[in-house]
């Protein structure tokens, strides 16, 4: 019985039994769950709950030195999809992929996976969203964003740069004042339902967006335009594999204009090669040639190597060591110095070049700014090569004497003729003229920043007769600018063979230096034509580029020619005290003509200072409000 009994008793309670042991077991999983892995669950919930969205300000404008916008923002649409919510992703992909220009196999890899959210296409145009938006398709959307817009298109594009799809600056000033531009982004978190769908009121702000800053550029908008219309010019006329110029004020450093062809469109960058893309004024070497003579007549004249008055006999070829020198020209006579700089005899610099010790022509090489970096505020410059003078060869010293043996960039020769023509003065050159907040308050303005003085006045002064001389009666004669004093330097260079000694057969590299006018210089640069077909001198197709854009660029800058001229003008004929234009003067039909054909001498005189009392007024009156302006 008993035996019985406790056999019943235990089928009575053994359910009870696990009933128990079942709530112990749960008991401690839920303890596990809510209590130890508390903190661990809560966090995976609060990710599927909650994102952090990144929201990115607006990029700062960007602007040329007279306020003409070069950068600007403009609205575009970012197409996403919530995959989970479309029910048919192969129908929705078939139909998006023209559309998106993407193949549809990529788009429904997109549609068929895990995520909650993903981007389909970001920064598309307007009428693409529409287009879009007409096929009316499941679980597809739009996010208003800004995307960066250059209106100009090509113009100054090696200047500016580019900005990618995130508005991050990828090239030139978008990228070198990247952090300035882009501002700082704000964050804020959404709450959304198992969806994805956003919970209404569930948003909270964590940090608000600060928009970018502005930025004034020293680039002159019309400068640009006339040096970029002045480059497709003679890239046509030389069918070169390019031309590039670089034009700044010698006396503050600021870049004027900076271009080169063929170029590219920042709004489709990725549409053109890298060398399109490349600012090669900055980023590509060259050997200079003979504009390189003007380093080393600064030397002989600093070292008091070279008497004004003393005669070199300048034959046809010259042996140094192993190597026979050429010059360009059968001179075969005594010159000077100044006829030297002139005429740009090879054989009469390297016979001077002689004088100078090596360790000294190196140091001035190193002084006046080769073999380092000029401090641009732009990325990927460039140092050149110089080697140093325990290296040279017997070679070397006529080589560099004449531009050969060295490698310096365009933008380096144009600092240094900067630093020739004002007075000695090397500063450091500058694309940034001042950085605004977006309400327009100046928090950061460009000063001229002197590196150091590389010759005195006398030297200077000097140097600009010389250079003179050289458009006056000499190999530049082409760079000739009618009303204005124009001086500089031409240069003719071989190609040097890539990863080996010696020169390409048959190719050059043109080169000009000018400013202008001489007596004080408010221009300066330099005009590079690369591998020309036909002919290849310097003098011959890049002086005279730089001779049209000088004569357009001044009286753009309020320059008044030297030698004005008197207009009839097609409508009605009346008096004009005019900036020059295309070579066209005095008419004899004009009323000064007709005055000056009647009047004496003494009245002929008195018109004369009257005209010039007027002309000194309007200087006046300029110089006035651009001080004022300023």
């Amino acid at each position: 019985m008993s035996g019985s009994q406790s056999s019943g008793r235990i089928h009575i309670y053994l359910p009870f039994l696990a009933l128990f042991f079942a709530f112990i077991v749960v008991e401690a999983r839920l303890y596990w769950l809510q209590i130890i892995q508390h903190q661990a669950f809560s966090e995976r919930a609060r990710g599927a709950q909650i994102r952090k969205i990144e929201v990115s300000p607006k990029r700062g404008t960007i602007y040329d030195r007279n306020l003409q916008k070069l950068a600007i923002n403009i609205p575009s649409y970012s197409l996403y999809a919530r995959p989970k919510t479309i029910s048919n992703s192969k129908e929705v992909a078939r139909r998006l992929a023209p559309l998106l220009k993407m193949k549809s196999s990529t788009l429904r890899k997109k549609l068929v996976g895990g995520h909650i959210f993903v981007w389909l296409k970001r920064k598309l145009s307007l009428s693409e969203k529409e287009q879009i938006e007409k096929l009316n398709l499941e679980g597809v959307g739009f996010v208003e964003e800004s995307k960066r817009f250059y209106p100009q298109k090509e113009l100054a594009s090696h200047v500016l740069g580019f900005a990618g799809v995130d508005n991050q600056g990828l090239a030139g000033v978008e990228f070198s004042y990247d952090h300035e531009l882009k501002g700082e982004k704000g964050h804020f978190w959404i709450t959304r339902d198992a969806l994805g769908y956003e919970i209404p009121y569930g948003r909270r702000t964590l940090q608000t967006l600060i928009p970018g800053k502005d930025l004034v550029l020293s680039i002159d908008s019309m400068i640009q335009s006339i040096v970029e219309q002045e480059l497709a010019i003679a890239l046509k006329e030389t069918q070169a594999q390019s031309v590039e110029a670089l034009f700044m004020d010698p006396h503050t450093g600021a870049i004027l204009a900076l271009a080169r062809r063929p170029s590219y469109d920042p709004n489709r960058y990725w549409d053109y090669p890298a060398s399109a893309q490349k600012n090669h004024l900055l980023h590509s070497i060259y050997e200079p040639g003979s504009t390189f003579k003007v380093v080393t007549a600064s030397v002989l004249l600093e070292e008091g190597l070279v008497d004004m008055k003393e005669k070199i006999f300048c034959q046809e070829t010259l042996r140094v060591a192993d190597h026979v020198f050429h010059d360009w020209k059968k001179f075969n006579t005594e010159l000077d110095f100044y006829t030297i700089m002139q005429h740009s005899s090879d054989i009469g610099m390297i016979k001077l070049a002689s004088r100078i010790d090596n360790d000294i022509f190196f140091q001035y090489i190193n002084r006046f700014g080769f073999g380092t970096k000029t401090g641009v505020d732009l990325p990927g410059e460039e140092r050149g090569i110089v080697r140093p003078s325990s290296s040279w060869s017997l070679t070397d010293p006529p080589c560099i004497a004449i531009g050969h043996g060295i490698a310096v960039t365009p933008l380096q020769m144009v600092n240094f003729l900067s630093a020739v023509i004002n007075g000695g003065k090397l500063l450091r050159p500058y694309v940034v003229e001042a950085v605004l907040e977006p309400g327009g308050r100046v928090i950061k303005k460009t000063s001229p920043r002197l590196i150091r003085r590389i010759i005195p006045d006398s030297t200077s002064n000097l140097l600009r007769e010389f250079l003179e001389g050289v458009v006056a009666g000499g190999t530049g004669k082409r760079a000739s600018v009618s009303g204005y004093s124009v001086g500089g330097k031409t240069g003719t260079a071989q190609v040097p063979l890539s990863g080996g000694r010696g020169y390409a057969k048959g190719k050059y590299i043109s080169s000009f230096m000018g400013f202008a006018p001489v007596g004080s210089p408010k221009i300066a640069g330099i005009v590079v034509i690369k591998e020309p077909t036909g002919t290849y001198w310097g003098g011959e197709i890049a002086a005279p580029v730089v001779g049209r854009i000088i004569g357009r660029a001044l009286p753009h800058m309020n320059v008044l020619p030297q030698e004005e001229k008197w207009v009839r003008l097609p409508s009605r004929p009346r008096q004009i005290s005019s900036r020059q234009d295309s070579g066209e003067g005095s008419s004899p039909g004009s009323i000064f003509s007709l005055l000056t054909g009647k009047l004496n001498t003494s009245l002929k005189e008195r018109v004369s200072t009257l005209l010039s009392s007027c002309r000194d007024a309007k200087e006046y009156l300029l110089s006035f409000y651009q001080e004022k302006i300023s």
